[in-house]
């Protein structure tokens, strides 16, 4: 019987040396404190982590490779993973990597996956222990678009007949914060409609997304969607942007028997 789990970090906004500071914070520092915890808490209890966007901000050479450095990255393994990192007590440990608008694919596969091409959109699925992972690319926009491509990928993806996690940067459903929700995609009933459609939706264990610095659990028609805090910095969940003084969260997601659970753990830095 299936029965793993694994942890979800996202919008790590790292910029060109650990040392900086944006918004009162220190990404470099965060993600270190982060990993640590992640390391002395679960990490032998889950199989990877998956990052769910925004690694870097600016997108620019010196931001990846500051990253690249920081989390001792082995580019060993081609689109999409896992890279393994070395960080804080983790050793060879598997890491996936989905960009967030605030990412360049061309850049990040330059960086993160040297042996590969950098796709257009990060569309790929992996399977992990009887479980299918959906990455679907919203796009490099802060608004989400569902692209035609992406649509027939998820698609034909969700044809599967294994059980499935979808894991995506932008969100996929209002949270009540104004200026956030104006960045979900104008179609985004199209999303709904090829994930929520008779036969396929059952097969859904959950959504995962990040972009709005904002941990939340919501549903909609039957399936989850969890959504998570920044390890940079964190938003208030009001109608315009406001940054609030909170300690990053992470994700632990456990998959046993076809249902998913997960617990949310704070990282006191």
């Amino acid at each position: 019987m299936t029965d793993f789990s694994f942890i979800q970090i996202t919008d790590h906004h790292l910029l060109e040396s650990e040392e900086q500071f944006r918004e009162g914070f220190c990404p470099g520092y965060a993600m270190r404190m982060v990993i640590r915890h992640i390391a002395e808490n679960v990490a032998d209890k889950a199989d990877f982590i998956i990052s769910t966007g925004d690694l870097v901000e600016p997108c620019t050479d010196e931001t990846y490779q500051c990253a690249v450095k920081l989390l001792g990255l082995n580019l060993s393994a081609a689109l999409p993973g896992p890279q393994k990192i070395n960080i804080e007590g983790l050793r060879d440990y598997p890491m996936y990597f989905l960009p967030g608008n605030h990412d360049d694919r061309e850049m990040m596969t330059r960086h993160l996956f040297p042996d590969s091409k950098a796709p257009t959109l990060y569309n790929f699925t992996f399977e992990h222990k009887g479980v299918q992972f959906v990455f679907m690319d919203w796009g490099p926009e802060s608004k989400a678009h569902l692209f035609p491509e992406t649509r027939e990928f998820l698609m034909k993806a969700l044809g599967s007949d294994l059980p499935s996690v979808i894991v995506c940067h932008q969100h996929v459903k209002r949270i009540g914060s104004r200026w956030l929700d104006n960045f979900l995609a104008d179609n985004l009933d199209e999303f709904w409609g090829v994930v929520a459609a008779p036969g396929v939706k059952e097969k859904v264990l959950a959504i995962l997304c990040g972009h709005v610095h904002i941990t939340f659990e919501d549903e909609y028609l039957g399936i989850p969607i969890l959504g998570l805090r920044s390890t940079a910095y964190p938003f208030a969940k009001v109608d315009d942007p406001v940054v609030i003084m909170a300690p990053p969260h992470y994700r632990h997601i456990r998959i046993q028997d076809g249902i998913l659970t997960s617990k949310v753990y704070t990282v006191i830095i």
